[in-house]
């Protein structure tokens, strides 16, 4: 009787820890579909399905079908300068960027704190945002001979404005009391860069890097389409001059994953600095 008992117990404790463990797995499956866009998913999948319908009716030259695409993008991926290429163009896009950002900060940063600088910088900061890009591209192609000085000059100066404008309003958004608050423990400079400046301007310098990363992508690709020889922006104006709508369509695929790429590495880097952020959000949830 005994060892019938204590076979009936082990039998309902596995039974127990069975239905925990399923119990544990249901809930992380519905916490991982909650954190799916499944909006966007299936907005993305009627393009989709709508594109093949329309391969079916309308000339290759215009909709070529998914399977010509997946051939094309294959071709990509698989190619030795199609790759030089590609990485030619994100290390065009990132070098560009890093530059605009650096310099705009420092002088958005300034203009925060000081109120001469920001009036003796802001007049030029508004006509460089008001001249479109295709104006620089213009002027790039006329002041330098060689292209990746067009093309670092067009995504600097596109850039610039955003991100000053984020590192100035990082700053302002500092509240007094904040600042006399830190100060009264009478910080060296780098402890007040670190405890009070950096965290503050952080959410706003990571959305600078969100819209400028669209913009700059654009504004490279744009001038590697008007004036480069090289890039995907170049392949891109080969594509169109062979009709072929199928590569098109895949180096702007593979634009699309950098971008997507990026965004998804800045949403990782704000996850592990601005913890603080989303841990109250989800209190307060």
């Amino acid at each position: 009787m005994a060892s019938v008992e204590i076979g009936s117990d082990r039998e309902l404790k596995f039974e127990r820890g069975t239905r925990m463990r399923a119990s544990a797995l249901a809930f992380h499956l519905a916490g991982s579909l909650r954190r799916l866009n499944i909006e966007g998913a299936v907005v993305l999948l009627v393009l989709v399905i709508g594109w093949q319908l329309a391969s079916f009716y309308l000339p290759p030259i215009l909709f070529p079908s998914l399977s010509k695409i997946a051939a094309a993008l294959r071709d990509i991926v698989s190619s030795p300068a199609a790759l030089t290429a590609i990485g030619l163009t994100y290390l065009r896009i990132v070098a560009a960027l890093a530059i605009a950002f650096a310099a705009a900060t420092a002088v958005g940063i300034g203009a925060g704190l000081a109120r001469p600088l920001e009036r003796a910088a802001l007049p030029l900061i508004e006509v460089m945002q008001g001249i479109p890009a295709v104006c620089w591209i213009i002027f790039a192609i006329l002041w330098f001979r060689d292209m990746e000085p067009r093309i670092a000059f067009v995504v600097i100066v596109t850039t610039i404005p955003s991100f000053f404008y984020q590192a100035r309003d990082g700053v302002r958004s500092i509240s007094p009391e904040l600042w006399d608050m830190v100060r009264s423990w009478r910080p060296s400079m780098s402890q007040l860069i670190r405890i009070l400046s950096l965290p503050a301007l952080l959410p706003a310098l990571l959305t600078g890097w969100r819209t400028n990363l669209g913009n700059g992508t654009r504004v490279t690709i744009m001038a590697e389409l008007l004036g480069g020889v090289s890039g995907i922006g170049y392949q891109l104006r080969l594509s169109q001059e062979l009709f072929r709508m199928d590569r098109a369509i895949a180096w702007t695929v593979v634009l699309v994953a950098f971008v997507v790429a990026t965004n998804l590495a800045l949403t990782l880097f704000e996850k592990s600095t601005l913890k603080w952020r989303h841990d109250r959000r989800a209190a307060g949830a």
